[in-house]
C-alpha cells in the first residue's frame, strides 16, 4: 500500500470513499434529479431565455394520479403463520402479538413511518429514488438498589448502589433525503457492501453522542463553511453539523464519520444484529440496468415529449392572444369606426353613397385582420397537442380510465378490461412499492423481536386482554427466539392502494356470505347429530386461520370445540345416553 494512501477503514479512508462516490452519484443524477424537482414545483429560473412562458405541468399531474395508485392508505401489517397450522396457537399469539406492534400508531397521519413511506414513494417517482431508515431507541433512567443483608445475621452482603433500567422501547423509521443517502457503487443491490446517510445533527444531539471537545473542534475548523456550502438543507441553522453514518459489511461495524475534520468519530460493532445487516430495505429504484444500480428519473425517460408540449402549448397560448378581431378603414370615413365601437343595431350615415359605393362598399372602406387562418393554425396546434399528451400517457402507463374519464357506452366488463390492461406496467411499480413496504416493516420485526423486553412486547400488543392472553409468555419466548420464529412467522403488507382496499373488504364480505351459508348448511346436522358439532367447528375454524385478520378470534373457535368436545349431561326426564363400552369377562 502506497504511504500517502489512508489506512483501510480508517476515518480518512471513509471520507474519501463517500467524497468519491458522492461525485459519481451527482454527475450521473443527482443534478438531472434536481432539475426533475425544479420541473415538478413548477420553479422557473428569472434568466431563462428560449424556454416555454406558458408551460403544461402534466408531470405534476401523472405524478398525483401514480402516488394514489402507488400509496393511497396506510399500510396495514400482516403478521401470520408460516403455514396456518390452526393448532399451533402459540405461533398465532406470537403474530397477533408482532402485528399488533407493527400496526401501533401507523394508521394515524403523524406516524413516522407512514410519513417516511409516503416521502419514499414521491422520491420515487420525482427524483428516482426513495429510502427509510430504521433504528432502536430506549430510554432509561437510574433506580436505587436496595443493599443486601443477611436475613439470620442482619450482616450486609452488598451495598446499595445505582442501577438502570429501560422505560420504554420503540424502532423508529426514518424519512431519507434522496441527496442524503449514498452506496458503494455496483451492478445490482446484492452487490452494495457499504450503505451510509448524511445526517444533520444538532449541537446539543451531536455533544450527547461525541463529546464537547469534539464539537469545538468541528466548529473551529476554518474550512467548515467551504465544506457545508451548498450542501446545508434550506431552513437549518449554522448549528448543525455535517456526520455521516456508515454500515459496512466487510468488517460488520458501524462508523461515525465527519468530512470536515476527515476522521472517523466513532466505531462500534454491529448494533441491531440483522439478518441482512443494513438498518434499511432496498431502495425504491427507478429506471436502471444490471450494469449500473444508479437510478435515472422517470420524467427524463419522456422529457423530449414533455418538451414539445411545453412548445405546442406556448404557441397556442400566443396566438389566443392574437385570436381577436382587428382591422383597418379607411381615414376619409371617420364614421366605420363606430361599427364595432357603438350600441347594437346602430345606422352609420355616408355622406356620398354613390362615391362609397363605386369604392366597393364595405368591403372597399374595410379590411379585417386574417383571423380564420390563425383559428385554423390554432386547431391543428391543438390536435398536436392531444397527440403529444397521448404519447406522454402510453409512455407513463396512464390509461383514460385511470383519470376517471371513459365512454359512458363503454360497458363495465369492457372498463374493466382497459382499467386491467393499462396497469400492467403499473403493477411492477406496486410490487416494487409492496415489497419495499415490507422489507421494512420485516426489519423493524426483527429489531422488535431481538432487542424489545418482554414485558414491553406484551405492554404494547396488550394481549394480555384478548382470548390468547393465555400464550403469551410462550409467544414472547419464540418472537425472542428469531431464527425459529422465521419458520413460523411471516410479516407482509397489505392494501397499500385504494383498489387493495376494496379488495380487502369485498374479500371480507366473501368470507362472511361463505360462513353464514356453511352454518347455515351445517346446523340441522348438528341438531340431529350433536356429536358432529366439534368437526363441524373444526372445519369451520380450519378454513378461518387461512384468513387474514383471524388471529385473535381462532381462541373462541378453540374454546368452542373444547365445549362441544365434552359430553353434555342429559336433561330433566331424558334416560342417560347408553354405556357402549365392552364389558371384558
Amino acid at each position: 500500500m502506497n504511504k500517502n494512501e489512508p489506512e483501510e477503514y480508517s476515518g480518512k479512508w471513509w471520507c474519501a470513499e463517500i467524497a468519491r462516490t458522492e461525485k459519481e452519484l451527482d454527475n450521473q443524477w443527482r443534478r438531472s434529479a434536481l432539475k426533475v424537482v425544479d420541473r415538478y414545483l413548477d420553479i422557473r429560473s428569472d434568466n431563462s431565455t428560449g424556454d416555454a412562458t406558458c408551460k403544461y405541468n402534466i408531470f405534476w399531474a401523472n405524478v398525483q394520479i401514480l402516488k394514489s395508485a402507488l400509496y393511497a392508505t396506510t399500510p396495514s401489517p400482516a403478521v401470520t403463520r408460516q403455514y396456518g397450522d390452526a393448532k399451533d396457537d402459540v405461533a398465532r399469539t406470537a403474530a397477533l402479538m408482532l402485528e399488533r406492534i407493527l400496526m401501533f400508531g401507523i394508521n394515524r397521519d403523524e406516524s413516522d413511518m407512514h410519513q417516511a413511506f409516503k416521502a419514499a414513494v414521491e422520491d420515487r417517482l420525482i427524483p428516482g429514488m426513495g429510502q427509510v431508515w430504521l433504528r432502536y431507541e430506549a430510554e432509561t433512567e437510574v433506580y436505587e438498589v436496595p443493599a443486601i443483608t443477611d436475613p439470620m445475621t442482619g450482616v450486609e452482603l452488598a451495598p446499595a448502589s445505582e442501577g438502570e433500567r429501560i422505560v420504554s422501547e420503540a424502532a423508529p423509521a426514518d424519512y431519507v433525503h434522496w441527496g442524503d443517502f449514498i452506496w458503494s457503487p455496483a451492478r445490482t443491490w446484492d452487490e452494495v457492501w457499504w450503505v451510509a446517510r448524511r445526517v444533520w445533527m444538532r449541537k446539543k444531539q451531536f455533544c450527547a453522542r461525541f463529546g464537547d471537545e469534539k464539537y469545538k473542534e468541528l466548529s473551529s475548523e476554518a474550512s467548515l463553511a467551504q465544506k457545508t456550502e451548498g450542501k446545508m438543507p434550506k431552513g437549518f441553522k449554522k448549528g448543525r453539523v455535517e456526520v455521516f453514518e456508515v454500515w459496512c459489511k466487510e468488517t460488520e461495524k458501524v462508523y461515525w464519520c465527519s468530512s470536515s475534520l476527515e476522521q472517523c468519530l466513532e466505531d462500534m460493532d454491529d448494533p441491531l444484529g440483522l439478518d441482512e445487516f443494513f438498518p434499511c430495505p432496498r431502495p425504491l429504484f427507478a429506471t436502471h440496468s444490471t450494469s449500473d444500480v444508479t437510478p435515472r428519473p422517470d420524467y427524463v425517460m419522456c422529457q423530449d415529449q414533455y418538451d414539445e408540449l411545453d412548445v405546442l402549448n406556448d404557441r397556442i397560448s400566443i396566438l389566443t392572444k392574437a385570436l381577436r378581431l382587428v382591422g383597418v378603414f379607411d381615414e376619409s370615413m371617420p364614421q366605420l369606426k363606430t361599427l364595432l365601437t357603438g350600441p347594437e343595431f346602430t345606422m352609420v350615415p355616408v355622406s356620398n353613397w354613390a362615391m362609397f359605393s363605386e369604392k366597393g362598399g364595405m368591403q372597399g372602406a374595410v379590411d379585417w385582420f386574417p383571423v380564420a387562418d390563425i383559428a385554423t393554425v390554432l386547431e391543428k396546434l391543438m390536435v398536436q397537442r392531444q397527440a403529444v399528451i397521448g404519447q406522454i400517457y402510453e409512455l407513463t402507463s396512464i390509461s383514460d380510465i385511470m383519470r376517471g374519464s371513459s365512454n359512458p357506452r363503454e360497458t363495465a366488463k369492457a372498463q374493466s378490461l382497459k382499467a386491467q390492461y393499462s396497469s400492467v406496467r403499473l403493477q411492477l411499480t406496486q410490487q416494487d412499492v409492496g415489497t419495499f413496504v415490507q422489507h421494512a416493516m420485516r426489519l423493524k420485526a426483527e429489531i422488535v423481536c431481538k432487542h424489545f423486553q418482554p414485558e414491553s412486547i406484551i405492554q404494547q400488543s396488550q394481549i394480555q386482554y384478548t382470548e390468547s392472553g393465555q400464550y403469551a409468555q410462550a409467544a414472547v419466548e419464540l418472537l425472542k427466539n428469531f431464527q425459529s420464529s422465521e419458520y413460523r412467522i411471516e410479516v407482509s403488507e397489505e392494501s397499500l392502494s385504494m383498489a387493495d382496499y376494496t379488495a380487502e373488504r369485498e374479500l371480507r364480505m366473501e368470507y362472511v356470505t361463505a360462513v353464514g351459508q356453511f352454518i347455515s348448511q351445517t346446523a340441522q346436522m348438528s341438531v340431529q347429530m350433536p356429536q358432529a358439532l366439534p368437526y363441524i367447528l373444526r372445519i369451520l375454524q380450519w378454513a378461518t386461520a387461512a384468513f387474514r385478520g383471524s388471529n385473535d378470534i381462532e381462541s373462541v373457535f378453540d374454546e368452542a370445540v373444547a365445549a362441544a368436545s365434552q359430553p353434555q349431561p342429559p336433561q330433566q326426564g331424558e334416560a342417560p345416553p347408553p354405556d357402549n363400552s365392552l364389558e371384558v369377562a
